[in-house]
């Protein structure tokens, strides 16, 4: 079974495979912050470290260009990274050093979230 450990509190959770990381946090009473929780507003956006999750889809990675982070999977939304297997890392701090402001005008409409 994977296993979370939300830094910098030092939670650690264990989850079962294809679980999002925001309702592993959730489910957890784990707080961070997030919005829409459907890929159209930025806001869950986390350092990740370690662990298999699922690729990013093509609305996650225009989301993350948009708002200027990197796309090379260090960054993910919480919203959207499924738990696959092995032990991740998701760095919640991260949450402040961004705004998700710069993904207001992102173009994500007609993007399915399953």
């Amino acid at each position: 079974m994977p296993t979370i450990l939300f830094k910098p509190l030092g939670i650690a959770v264990s989850v079962d495979a294809n679980t999002k990381i925001l309702v592993a946090a959730n489910r957890n009473k784990v707080t961070m912050r997030y919005g829409c929780a459907s890929c159209r507003c930025g806001t869950c956006g986390v350092s990740v470290q370690g662990g298999s999750l699922t690729p990013m889809r093509t609305n996650e990675l225009s989301l993350l260009a948009k708002m200027k982070l990197t796309t090379d999977g260090s960054i993910r939304l919480a919203c959207q990274a499924r738990v696959l297997g092995g032990d991740l890392e998701v760095d919640l701090a991260f949450q402040d050093t961004y705004s998700p402001d710069a993904a207001d005008d992102a173009d994500t409409d007609g993007f399915e979230d399953t």
